[in-house]
């Protein structure tokens, strides 16, 4: 049997330190330890970004002065890798809402004093929120579905949220923060521009209300309504109410309409350039951005496909997006681009 690639002990790792966080979170009472959370949440997302690094042969360790071949060196003498803060800045660009909440546990780490812990996580729930949907989105983006944590998570069962006694008990604790953990949390949070501070994908927000009425064998426990779906009395109402629904802001990738199959991706290509350009162009150009499946027939896609392409149920393979057809047109549009992406003299195509 084949030894497993060394990328896969360093993702076992990363999943494994992402569970144990989001079981200290859950834990009641006092076996809960948010310190616990931000300190292997850290971990997770660090082992994550190496895996993914060292699957595609990037760079994970510090260099030393004096040439390529030198590191810098751990007191054992073992290489010494990239900490969290030199991955995320590789691996997302500024202003990405992924990478500010990031770095916002990054900042918040060496600041939690465990008698102040429970006020802390009031006061940061919804950025713990979408660190894990974060973490968990970037796994399966990078890494395939095969490697989801939901099938090992359930929703917590709980009663501190949806009981009005806690409402004040909630808002002591956010009073009792220490200042330098109020000022930390405030001073970084004004610093993001409006747009990545509303981001969901830096602080994930929730509304909870109780569901009433017959269950039908149809139900779930919790049913899910996308806010943006809803009409501004549909919203208003489930907001004034003692409802049976829980609202939630949700990213998700989906078919719209203009995606195309790689045959009608190759020939919008062609109608754009000069030359011949078929199918086996198109996947020769997608394989070397890392776009698409991972093999022919998997829902498994490569690494660099967000925002280019989607799996579609209905055609049961990946469909591709305009933005991939206007990228390639830009890459093939002249014979010395062309022969350097595709490996191979370009036909012009035909006069008509």
């Amino acid at each position: 049997m084949a030894r497993p690639p060394a990328w896969r002990y360093t993702l076992d790792e990363a999943r494994r330190q992402a569970l144990v966080a989001i079981d200290f979170y859950n834990r009641p009472g006092d076996r809960r330890s948010f310190s616990d959370f931000i300190v292997h949440i850290h971990l997770a997302w660090q082992n994550l970004l190496h895996a993914d690094r060292i699957r595609r042969k990037a760079e994970i360790f510090y260099r030393g002065s004096g040439g390529r071949r030198l590191f810098k060196r751990n007191p054992d003498g073992s290489k010494k890798t990239w900490d969290l803060s030199q991955c995320v800045k590789h691996e997302f660009k500024d202003n990405d809402p992924i990478r500010a909440n990031v770095e916002f546990f990054i900042g918040l780490r060496n600041r939690v004093e465990h008698r102040f812990q429970d006020s802390v996580l009031v006061a940061t729930a919804a950025e713990a929120h979408a660190c894990i949907i974060n973490f968990e989105t970037e796994l399966v983006r990078r890494f395939g579905a095969s490697e989801t944590l939901g099938t090992e998570l359930k929703f917590p069962v709980f009663v501190q949220s949806l009981s009005p006694s806690r409402y004040e008990e909630q808002r002591d604790l956010r009073r009792g923060l220490p200042a330098t953990v109020s000022t930390f949390i405030t001073e970084f949070q004004s610093s993001l521009t409006d747009e990545v501070r509303s981001d969901e994908r830096f602080a994930y927000r929730l509304l909870l209300l109780p569901m009433k009425g017959p269950k039908t064998e149809a139900d779930l426990a919790l049913n899910f309504v996308r806010q943006d779906e809803l009409s501004e009395e549909e919203l208003q109402a489930l907001l004034g109410q003692q409802g049976s629904v829980i609202v939630a802001e949700k990213y998700r990738e989906a078919v719209h309409g203009d995606e195309m199959l790689p045959k009608a991706a190759a020939d919008a290509v062609m109608a754009r350039i000069p030359f011949v350009f078929g199918v086996n162009d198109f996947t020769i150009v997608r394989k070397a951005w890392e776009i698409g499946p991972a093999k022919s027939g998997s829902k498994e896609q490569l690494p660099k496909s967000d925002g280019y392409c989607v799996y579609s149920p209905a055609f049961k393979q990946f469909v591709y997006r305009p933005k991939l057809v206007d990228r390639i047109v830009e890459a093939t549009s002249n014979t010395e681009d062309f022969e350097k992406l595709i490996g191979r003299t370009p036909i012009p195509k035909p006069a008509n």
